[in-house]
């Protein structure tokens, strides 16, 4: 099992690397084909180059890599951005512009992933890749309320468990975490703690991250707990979840718990 496990981990590597590479083959065949207008790559696969450079730019969000969008456009067109226009971009004839306005239905339709990019109103959305015609920059999280003294937080644990979520055991990693924060509140006297919710679930990736985007968007919660599924076997996927919402890594806290 552990050969299994390990081999697993160097697969999931290997996959990463295999990906990257795809992404550096296209954007050198997109930047050696410079004939291909991107209004052309837009009536026909609905997605350009700005959108394959909007979302490096959220992949570097995501791992908390500083990069401008300007940054972003260059590392796909080789060049800078206003550069490759003048070199090579075309003014749209008039059935290009017919084409692209009537193919909108044709387009990418992805869900906005509301941890990366700016919220979009959903009725407005026009069915091209879900980065298009959008501002890659994330708002600054708003800062958080100065108190005096002792404030209460609102504390969430999250348990991860097929097991548990099932009825086979008791969860009682969850009650250890309760028990933990309580018996640091009582010893320290700088946390009140309110737990406003406790959580089971499934070693199910998308039904792990849509409870941390519901406790996260509904400000439900001051802080989110999450215990269970961080082994390596293939269902242990809390790490994956919880990397998919996070905007900043705080890699220090975690070194120091």
């Amino acid at each position: 099992k552990p050969r299994f496990c390990v081999e697993s981990i160097a697969m999931a590597s290997l996959t990463v690397q295999m990906e990257a590479y795809a992404f550096r083959e296209l954007v050198a065949h997109l930047q050696w084909r410079s004939d291909v207008q991107n209004i052309d790559l837009m009536n026909l696969a609905g997605f350009c180059r700005n959108c394959l450079s909007k979302w490096y730019q959220a992949a570097a969000k995501v791992h908390g890599v500083p990069m401008t969008y300007d940054e972003a456009t260059e590392r796909v067109y080789g060049k800078p951005y206003a550069a490759w226009k003048k070199e090579h971009q075309k003014k749209a004839s008039e059935e290009q512009m017919a084409i692209f306005d009537t193919s909108k239905d044709l387009h990418a339709k992805t869900a906005v992933p509301e941890h990366l990019l700016v919220q979009v109103d959903a009725s407005a959305a026009t069915g091209h890749s879900n980065v298009c015609g959008q501002d890659c920059d994330v708002p600054a999280p708003s800062a958080l309320p100065q108190t005096q003294g002792v404030g209460e937080t609102r504390i969430a644990v999250l348990t991860a468990s097929d097991r548990a979520s099932q009825g086979v055991y008791s969860d009682l990693s969850g009650p250890a975490v309760v028990e933990m924060v309580s018996s640091f509140s009582a010893q320290s006297g700088v946390l009140k703690p309110r737990f406003v919710h406790q959580q089971i679930v499934k070693d199910d990736e998308e039904e792990i991250l849509g409870f941390l985007n519901s406790w996260s968007n509904n400000k439900a919660c001051d802080v989110i707990f999450t215990t269970g599924g961080t082994g390596f076997g293939l269902r242990d996927v809390t790490p994956e979840a919880t990397k998919r919402i996070l905007v900043r890594h705080a890699e220090g806290l975690a070194r120091a718990m």
